[in-house]
């Protein structure tokens, strides 16, 4: 009897939340159903297995990877033409499936399929604009003539994927596109496979986890110094940060040296580590925190929250779904330290 034909898509793999909700997707779908993975970087389900707790095996899955022009594949920039791309190769291939699903964010496929909407990258409009983002994201003669590039490749009119169902990874992003272009729109948390060991309260470090990229938007500076205000009042708190650089790592190396050389006692970058290593630095910490502004779930938080851990998170974004207490939630610096 053949299956149901399924095909899930999702942009080139990374080590984030997004990649764990495609890859626990598969997971879900491949016993039921013939399920194939539409992406445009390499799949290495090994290393991917690996990290966010799958177990995907070759033969379970089949893999189609997009031809995507040379370069663009290796950069993280240019995210909407990569997307583009994308979305011009599942408009060819959809009729073969009985079912589209994308993973990350919305997606015209010329019929009707599932959408969730992961991160709110792809829909920059919709949130005000950082300052450093107003020059490439603000409407300017570049990024004008940019988006005509990418729809001359394939349209990106909310039309098209309006058709789709649209689905959310928070309440406070399924909020914000209701908001913006009227959809109705469902909402369904990412899953939380791992399994944590359960040790006492009492028992675990008096320390702090962050979970995340080394990029700008996880504020890990803000974090250091609400612990460091932590620490002059009588805490002997620290921390420890999960996670690899994006891209080239310049960002990465810059800040890593620089606490190293103000807080060596106390500050520690663990890297990218497997999950089942993350999992023991999450189970024996007391206390997790995250600074990210603007974040539409946060794996990470969910993780610590399930192992048990207390976790502070900004008074922003679906994270504040997760930890569900007013006093785990903060405004800025002081308000967190006090």
């Amino acid at each position: 009897m053949l299956r149901p034909k399924i095909a899930v898509v999702h942009p080139p793999f990374g080590w984030g939340g997004s990649d764990a909700v495609a890859l626990w997707t598969v997971e879900a779908l491949k016993d039921d159903y013939d399920v194939s993975l539409i992406t445009s970087g390499e799949v290495n389900l090994s290393r991917l297995n690996l990290f966010h707790g799958t177990s995907l095996m070759d033969g379970e899955l089949s893999i189609l990877l997009v031809p995507i022009p040379l370069g663009l594949n290796r950069t993280k920039k240019f995210a909407a033409l990569r997307g583009r791309f994308i979305q011009r190769y599942c408009q060819r291939v959809a009729t073969n499936f009985d079912l589209m699903i994308s993973a990350y964010n919305p997606c015209d496929f010329g019929i009707p399929g599932i959408q969730l909407v992961a991160d709110l990258e792809d829909l920059p409009q919709i949130l005000p604009l950082k300052n450093w983002k107003r020059m490439w994201y603000g409407d300017t003669p570049l990024r004008r003539a940019y988006l005509t590039l990418c729809d001359w490749i394939s349209s990106g009119k909310p039309e098209g994927w309006m058709k789709n169902l649209t689905l959310a990874n928070s309440k406070w992003t399924a909020g914000l596109i209701q908001d913006k272009y009227g959809v109705e729109v469902g909402v369904i948390y990412p899953p939380v496979s791992s399994q944590y060991s359960l040790t006492r309260y009492e028992n675990k470090s008096n320390g702090f986890v962050c979970i995340g990229r080394i990029i700008p938007e996880k504020r890990i500076e803000d974090i250091v110094e609400i612990l460091a205000r932590v620490r002059t009042i009588g805490h002997e708190v620290h921390l420890h940060v999960v996670g690899g650089p994006d891209g080239k790592g310049r960002y990465s190396a810059e800040l890593q040296e620089k606490l190293h050389k103000l807080y060596p006692d106390w500050v520690f970058f663990e890297g990218r580590i497997d999950e089942e290593s993350k999992n023991s630095v999450i189970s024996n910490h007391r206390y997790g925190i995250s600074g990210r502004i603007g974040e539409p779930f946060g794996i990470a938080v969910a993780e610590m929250v399930k192992a048990g851990s207390i976790v502070l998170v900004p008074d922003n974004g679906g994270q504040v779904e997760i930890v569900d207490h007013p006093n785990l939630v903060y405004l800025d610096v002081p308000d967190a330290v006090y």
